[in-house]
C-alpha cells in the first residue's frame, strides 16, 4: 500500500523538474492563436529546451488540428534551429527539442501556410526569449522571462535599476 502511494506522490514531486513558462500570442493576421510553453521554465545555456506550441482557434477557444507550419529559432540574426521545412500536425499541437549552446536574447518565428488541407496566406507570429540570467550593471542577475508581441513584433523587456 506504501508502494501504491509513493507511486501515486511521485508525478508530484517532481513536478518542479518539469516546469514550464507559457505565452501566448496571435499570428499577424489573427486566423489563429499560439500557446507556447518552454520546457524548462528557465532554459539555460547547454542543455535542451523545448518548445510547445499549440495552435488556437480564436473563435472557440480549442486547438486547431491540422495545421501546416515552419519554425525558426535565432539568435544575434543567425538562424540556430531551422527553418524546418513545411510540416504538418494532425493535433494542432507539436512539441519541438532545440539545443541552446549559449545564454543570450533568442527570437522565434512560426510561419502558418494552411489549415484543415487548405493553404491560406501565410502568417506569422514571433515572439522573444531571453535564455540564461542577464547581467545588471552592478552584476546581479536579472530574469526578464518571456516577451511576446502579439502584433507579430519583438518586444524585450529591460529592468533599469
Amino acid at each position: 500500500m506504501k508502494a501504491l502511494i509513493v507511486l501515486l506522490l511521485l508525478p508530484l514531486m517532481m513536478y518542479p523538474a518539469y516546469a514550464q513558462s507559457s505565452f501566448e500570442l496571435s499570428s499577424d493576421k489573427g486566423t489563429l492563436n499560439l500557446r507556447i510553453n518552454t520546457i524548462p521554465e528557465d532554459p539555460s545555456p547547454g542543455e535542451t529546451v523545448k518548445f510547445k506550441i499549440d495552435f488556437i482557434n480564436p473563435k472557440n477557444d480549442k486547438i486547431q488540428e491540422h495545421i501546416d507550419y515552419k519554425f525558426t529559432l535565432q539568435k544575434d540574426g543567425t538562424n540556430v534551429f531551422g527553418p524546418i521545412p513545411l510540416t504538418h500536425t494532425s493535433s494542432g499541437s507539436v512539441t519541438i527539442p532545440v539545443e541552446i549552446i549559449e545564454s543570450g536574447d533568442y527570437f522565434g518565428l512560426i510561419e502558418m501556410e494552411g489549415i484543415l488541407f487548405q493553404p491560406i496566406p501565410p502568417e506569422t507570429a514571433t515572439f522573444s526569449i531571453p535564455i540564461g540570467k542577464a547581467q545588471a550593471e552592478n552584476g546581479a542577475p536579472v530574469d526578464n522571462g518571456p516577451t511576446v508581441d502579439g502584433n507579430g513584433g519583438c518586444l524585450i523587456a529591460t529592468r533599469s535599476e
